[in-house]
């Protein structure tokens, strides 16, 4: 490894610490009354599950040099946590906090979003500016026309959780798709992106619309989870992976 590697595994190594001190720190430590197993599960789920579709990648689909050389494994390993970690720390400014949300405040809901937007940004990791800034610019704008983190939040929502969910992992498949090849220049991954990326703003076109129509309202202030948030969680990721295949390999 060169000097200049060294150096991002220590500072990805660091970011990851800070990044994930609160999400393990509140698994740890915190004890609310009645903390719901489904949350907990999920905080322990996602970054097992994340790391795992992180390390099938590395061994599977990455070039020969990373994959038959055991310390660029562990390299790009630590540098998804750092990545990871510093989405963490980003998420509680677009409206979602797994500590103080799904941990302190036992929402299900948020803990089901925050975990899919984990799953999210790892499938994205490989262009990890591109594809994550993507994902989290489409979040929030969505956000702000649907006020879905606030049906997540505020109003517990479990079916927006759902949904939420699926918009990260649909989106990270995309965009983690749109950014795979060989990368021979700066100026071809990103026409590269443009060119293969751009379906995800297709599903969230359809996530705004499921939230508009699935969300809370007087007459249906707790919508049914799984018709307005597991079918629709499903529907996105079919769509997803739709455009993937479409795709197809390089």
């Amino acid at each position: 490894m060169s000097g200049d590697e060294v150096f991002a595994l220590i500072v990805s190594a660091i970011i990851g610490i800070v990044g994930w001190r609160s999400w393990l720190g509140g698994l740890l430590l915190l004890q609310p009354l009645s903390r719901k197993p489904a949350t907990q599960f999920l905080g322990w789920l996602s970054p097992l599950a994340a790391g795992a579709a992180l390390l099938f990648v590395l061994f599977k689909w990455s070039s020969s040099d990373v994959r038959d050389a055991p310390i660029y494994i562990f390299f790009y390993m630590v540098m998804g946590f750092g990545w990871a970690g510093l989405w963490n720390l980003i998420l509680p400014f677009a409206g979602l906090s797994f500590r103080d949300d799904a941990l302190e405040l036992d929402n299900d809901s948020a803990g089901l979003a925050i975990a899919g937007s984990l799953v999210g940004v790892t499938l994205a990791f490989f262009c990890a500016l591109l594809g994550t800034g993507v994902m989290l610019i489409l979040w929030m704008v969505g956000a702000g026309i649907t006020r879905v983190a606030d049906a997540i939040t505020i109003d517990r929502d479990i079916s927006a959780g759902w949904r939420a969910a699926g918009f990260f992992i649909g989106s990270g498949l995309i965009l983690g798709r749109a950014v795979a090849g060989d990368w021979h220049s700066a100026n071809e991954t990103v026409m590269d992106f443009l060119a293969h990326g751009w379906p995800v703003l297709i599903l969230w076109a359809i996530t705004l619309a499921l939230d508009k129509v699935c969300g809370p309202t007087p007459q249906r202030p707790a919508p049914n989870s799984f018709m307005f948030g597991v079918m629709p969680f499903v529907l996105l990721m079919g769509i997803s992976l739709g455009a993937v295949l479409v795709e197809g390999s390089w």
